[in-house]
């Protein structure tokens, strides 16, 4: 018998370890837990439970947590709610666990660790968006968060609850969102958990408070008043499901979901996982204030048999300025974890995911950052969590995975409108997703759910605007044998003189490409494009003046290739070109089609003499690309990578940073 260990008897023993390591954060900020009365008779009621009757509950749920949203959807103000869908409801246990599809950036733990159970009445209503006084469940000020206690037959099981993204908490920038703070007093003002209604009474000073502190207070009472009624909805709808099964059993049944959420990723989801570890990274251009400086996200996979851990070693320090991100490994679990659709679609992801999926965060990261570091730009970490884990399930699975995209832009205008009045015009867009092991990415979407683009007639019946231009940007997805899917191309008119803001990623770096696909073209915004005034501006930017009649061009980046270019069809390049996704240039460069004449003939000889020519010069195709601007830093000693072959790319271009680093700093404090 062989006295190697496994790689699970290995690691099995490293994670043991780890647990007793001192300089990581807690899992979980803010815990709670059930009477051992309540829990004995929960634990009774499910060994009978009729597993029909579990989901009809779990649908039950489901649609009141969607009836809600759709409520919120049509009373909301804001644009960014209303139009925008930026916004999640859920369901939480009484032990604020997550019954319903995840809504991973708040729970009820922060009432739960403030108010006693016997202080909690019905009628209640709940309100907070403190960062630091949420038990790591809120990213960042503008995210209000609304609960409402779920009471039965004057029982307390569980708590609806709605947070949305809304217009305005004040702080130094319209819109609360300053890319260059250094606090988060700058971001706007706070509001730790407190009671906006005490047994059906509105605290109205209270409330004045909060409307007083914003610079669109009728948007922001709109907004909180959406989601008041919204989870009355959620409220509601439980309330009937207990008037109809009894409250014990749906209280049992929402223990039984999260527990068959738990079942199947173990049983469904682990195994579609290699056993090993695996590392990925990625970086953020900048922390918004240091701008010559990437800032680094590490994730280490550990595959298990029957778990799978994150270990954010690595990970980048507290930044100085806004891109924390502080929440707790039990969201960033939540977070993560809803890949595991792709593995089981038609899954529902709640709190039962991280029994078997979990992510650990060392102390004082970019992930875990303490008061009052700034974090208004969470974004940025966001995504490049996704991105690092993209990276790293490249390399577990040979590069047959979806390549890199994972982009939220938004862009804001705002200053006095041709009557004088302060507005804010603020949209999200999306960007080409990654191309498919077995398919083209798709063209200009977003990573927020359901989130649309603002039509033109809306945009410009409301503000001081012209819309001249909506489209795709060509050459924006990555080259591959499936191409990355393209990004938007928005030209705005201002008609007033004004300022916009720009909350941005990948406009240096690249989303990545796999497994021989290249890097999709980064974004960026240009004011005066064409004219002799023009000005690139890339990364986030604050306060970027615009005068009246000025024209700005926002571009957001493609998704990356997957597959080696040269293996893509040609009368499939000659398409590309034809629709103007691709332009002649890059048949040519990248794929290695020759197209003549304005028919597009293909010369199928000078094709094949090109494709041979440009594979021989090439060599063998690299499991990650990740872009110009990447592999010029990484030669440069800059930022460092775990995939060697990159490093061995060509030299350094120093024409690459001095395009992007040439007005570095004139739209910082």
């Amino acid at each position: 018998m062989s006295n190697k260990k496994t790689f699970s008897e290995t690691y099995y023993a490293k994670e043991n370890e780890r647990k007793a390591f001192s300089d990581y954060a807690p899992y979980r900020y803010g815990e709670v837990e059930i009477d051992p009365t309540d829990e004995r008779r929960i634990r009774k009621t499910r060994e009978n439970l009729d597993p029909i009757l579990v989901d009809i509950v779990d649908g039950g749920i489901e649609a009141a947590v969607m009836e809600a949203e759709a409520a919120v959807e049509r009373t909301a103000r804001s644009t960014i709610i209303r139009e925008q869908h930026d916004y999640r409801a859920s369901l939480n246990t009484i032990d604020c666990l997550s019954v319903s599809r995840v809504s991973w950036a708040a729970t009820a733990d922060p009432i739960r660790m403030k108010y006693p159970l016997e202080k909690i009445f019905p009628g209640d209503v709940f309100i907070y968006n403190d960062v630091y006084e949420s038990a790591g469940t809120i990213g960042h000020l503008p995210d209000y968060c609304v609960v409402t206690p779920v009471f039965s037959k004057a029982r307390l099981i569980g708590f609806a609850q709605i947070f949305g993204h809304v217009s305005d908490v004040g702080g130094r920038m319209a819109g609360s969102w300053p890319n260059t703070s250094e606090s988060i007093f700058e971001e706007g003002t706070m509001c730790p958990p407190v009671k906006l209604y005490t047994s059906g009474e509105l605290n109205s000073d209270l409330y004045d408070i909060i409307l007083r502190n914003s610079r669109f207070p009728e948007d922001l009472r709109g907004d909180i008043d959406s989601f008041v009624g919204a989870n009355e909805i959620i409220r509601r709808r439980i309330v009937e499901l207990c008037e109809r099964f009894g409250t014990d059993e749906v209280e049992g049944a929402f223990f039984e979901i999260i527990d068959r959420c738990a079942e199947v990723v173990r049983e469904k989801g682990l195994p579609f996982f290699p056993e090993g570890e695996f590392v990925g990274e990625d970086f953020i251009e900048n922390d918004g204030i240091t701008l010559e400086e990437p800032v680094k996200m590490q994730i280490t996979i550990r595959k298990y048999p029957k778990k799978m851990i994150l270990d954010f070693e690595g990970t980048s320090p507290e930044a100085k300025g806004p891109i924390n991100w502080p929440l707790d490994g039990r969201h960033y679990s939540k977070w993560l974890g809803a890949f595991f659709k792709a593995q089981v679609p038609g899954m529902i992801i709640n709190e039962g995911v991280t029994d078997v999926f979990r992510c650990y965060i060392p102390k004082r990261t970019i992930l875990s950052s303490e008061f009052p570091a700034p974090v208004v730009s969470r974004m940025a970490s966001m995504l490049r969590m996704i991105s690092a884990y993209t990276v790293a399930l490249a390399k577990a699975f040979d590069g047959e995975v979806v390549a890199d995209m994972q982009n939220i832009q938004i862009y804001g205008l705002y200053g006095k409108d041709l009557e004088g009045e302060l507005f804010l015009m603020r949209e999200i867009f999306g960007a080409g997703s990654g191309a498919r092991p077995y398919a083209d990415g798709t063209d200009a979407v977003d990573l927020v759910p359901y989130s649309k683009n603002l039509p033109a007639e809306f945009i410009e019946q409301r503000f001081p605007v012209t819309v001249e231009k909506v489209g795709l940007a060509i050459d924006s997805g990555g080259p591959g044998k499936y191409r990355g899917g393209l990004g938007y191309v928005k030209e705005i008119r201002s008609s007033v003189d004004a300022h916009y803001t720009t909350v941005t990623e990948r406009t240096a770096f690249s989303p990545i490409g796999i497994k021989g696909g290249k890097a999709g073209a980064p974004g960026g915004s240009i004011k005066n494009p064409g004219d002799p005034n023009e000005e690139n501006v890339f990364f986030s930017r604050d306060a970027v003046p615009v005068k009246a009649g000025e024209l700005i061009r926002l571009v957001t980046p493609g998704g990356g290739g997957w597959g080696d270019p040269l293996e893509r069809p040609v009368d499939a390049v000659r398409l590309d070109v034809l629709r103007k996704l691709v332009s002649s240039e890059s048949a040519e460069s990248d794929y290695g089609v020759v197209l003549n004449g304005a028919d597009l003939v293909i010369d199928h000889k000078k094709t094949k003499t090109l494709r041979e020519k440009i594979a021989a010069e090439r060599g063998p195709i690299k499991l990650i690309d990740r872009g110009a601007y990447a592999q010029t830093l990484i030669k440069k000693g800059i930022i460092s990578v775990s995939e060697p072959e990159l490093e061995s790319e060509s030299e350094a271009d120093d024409a690459v940073l001095e395009y992007y680093w040439k007005d570095l700093y004139k739209y910082s404090k």
